[in-house]
């Protein structure tokens, strides 16, 4: 007959297998993890540096000097002149703006989220585009 003593033994050794078999098996989940990130990790640099070959065969000087010439009716690009350069310094500052309240800065940002965006850069000349069909005028 068993005794007491080896009953408990017994469920002792069943809960240890028991806790090992699933410390393994969550090991084993994490490692699966941890392969599959490497793995995502390694197409992404992958991915990137294909980007960058193909940026680098985008930007070559040659390629977009052809492009300028063949579309330059449309784009309509001029030399950057020596007097159009200037240091930072010599832009004028904005006047810092001074908000009375909470209020006030509320109905500043409400307002100018209703605006366009009226900074032009006079790289481009801003052409008028017909409305679509069915708008209203």
């Amino acid at each position: 007959m068993l005794r007491t003593f080896d009953i408990i033994l017994i469920g002792l050794m069943i809960a240890a297998a028991s806790i090992t078999y699933k410390i393994k098996h969550d090991a084993e989940k994490q490692m699966n993890q941890v392969t599959k990130l490497e793995r995502m990790i390694s197409d992404e640099t992958d991915t990137i540096d294909l980007l960058k070959a193909d940026w680098s065969l985008l930007t070559q000087p040659n390629r977009l000097q052809k492009l300028v010439e063949t579309f330059q009716g449309q784009l309509d690009l001029q030399l950057v002149e020596a007097n159009q350069i200037i240091n930072l310094n010599d832009l004028p500052q904005p006047k810092p703006v001074v908000f009375d309240s909470v209020a006030d800065i509320i109905t500043e940002a409400s307002a100018k989220d209703l605006k366009p965006d009226a900074t032009l850069t006079g790289s481009v000349a801003k052409k008028s585009t017909p409305a679509p069909k069915g708008a209203a005028q």
